[in-house]
């Protein structure tokens, strides 16, 4: 689902570049070990598929964005997503990740809290030489991710969410990075007049892929990830958040299993099949392919260059992959 194409060379650079970040002698001589080593440990990753890097690749070829600002920008994208990662394990207690143990289960919550931090900054250090803007750009995207994943945390706990909480966790969690990809190679060309339509179509492109991929939780179209996840744990999901709203039996359902902590399988799988039945899994497909329509109109002219193309096809891939999850619901 998130395959993007590399240009000649790119991904052979890019490991390189984030290595020569991770391995920094500012941060390195000044130890402790353990947190840089925990930052390669998720960052130097063989199975990390590098979507948000080759996002911004692909941004700043169609913009004409040189390839070593490019590589800036892009390590510095996949860092921020770094730190995202390991903060997000320490709230969700997660133990596995990309099928090995998550940072925390490997050595502890410390290292992983504060290993994120120190990812982060490395993130932003590969801003030093790039236009201001892009780095309170930036910022303004960290702390919209922070934020996000704060109302994530309380939706969790409160066992209740809705569309429009649904919403927001998604656009500062998923889309905002995506945005960022777009709007940073702009800003860099000092193409203010680009940013908001290359963030536009950055933005949809990831509530696109979120919603898919709270899709194929509830079809179990993902075989990398566990089934059901979402609809158990009570996380935030588009089709799910779109059943409470227009079912209020279902609704009733969710919060009946959602008041358990440690809900009956059996009763999960009962209800995901309810909610396969009760007919939001078209709706959620098209839900997909507006958004994908919005980015490709906000992309524009753009959708033609060299880059632009690439991310067009992404776009046609998320969308095979929504209709494919509906196929074999």
């Amino acid at each position: 689902m998130n395959v993007l194409l590399a240009t000649p060379d790119f991904l052979t650079e890019f490991e390189r570049a984030i290595a020569q970040a991770l391995d920094d002698p500012r941060h390195r001589e000044q130890g402790p070990e353990i947190l840089l080593r925990a930052a390669r440990y998720v960052s130097l990753g063989t199975s990390a598929k590098r979507l948000r890097p080759l996002l911004v690749d692909h941004f700043g070829q169609a913009v004409g964005l040189d390839p070593q600002r490019r590589l800036a920008i892009a390590v510095c994208a996949e860092l921020v997503h770094t730190a995202s990662l390991l903060h997000d394990d320490v709230v969700d207690a997660g133990t596995e990740r990309r099928g090995r143990p998550t940072v925390n289960a490997q050595w502890s919550n410390s290292v992983a809290v504060l290993g994120g931090d120190l990812v982060l900054c490395l993130g932003l250090q590969q801003l030093e030489a790039l236009p201001p803007s892009v780095t309170r750009a930036a910022i303004e995207l960290v702390a919209d991710m922070t934020r996000g994943a704060m109302l994530e945390v309380q939706a969790r706990r409160a066992r209740s969410w809705d569309l429009e909480l649904w919403a927001r966790v998604a656009r500062a969690k998923t889309g905002a990075l995506l945005a960022w990809c777009g709007t940073a190679p702009a800003l860099t060309l000092d193409r203010s007049d680009l940013a908001a339509d290359l963030a536009a179509c950055g933005m949809h492109l990831g509530m696109a892929f979120q919603i898919t991929d709270d899709l194929l939780d509830l079809t179990g179209g993902d075989p990398s990830k566990d089934p059901l996840a979402d609809l158990r744990q009570a996380n935030p999901s588009f089709p799910v958040a779109l059943a409470r709203a227009t079912h209020p039996a279902l609704c009733e359902a969710t919060d009946g299993l959602w008041r358990d902590p440690s809900p009956d399988p059996a009763k999960v799988r009962e209800l995901a099949e309810a909610l396969r039945a009760s007919g939001v899994l078209p709706a959620t497909v098209v839900r997909v392919e507006d958004h994908l329509d919005r980015a490709m109109r906000a992309l524009g002219a753009f959708r033609r260059r060299e880059g632009g193309e690439h991310i067009a096809r992404w776009a046609e891939l998320l969308r095979g992959a929504a209709r494919g999850a509906l196929e074999s619901a």
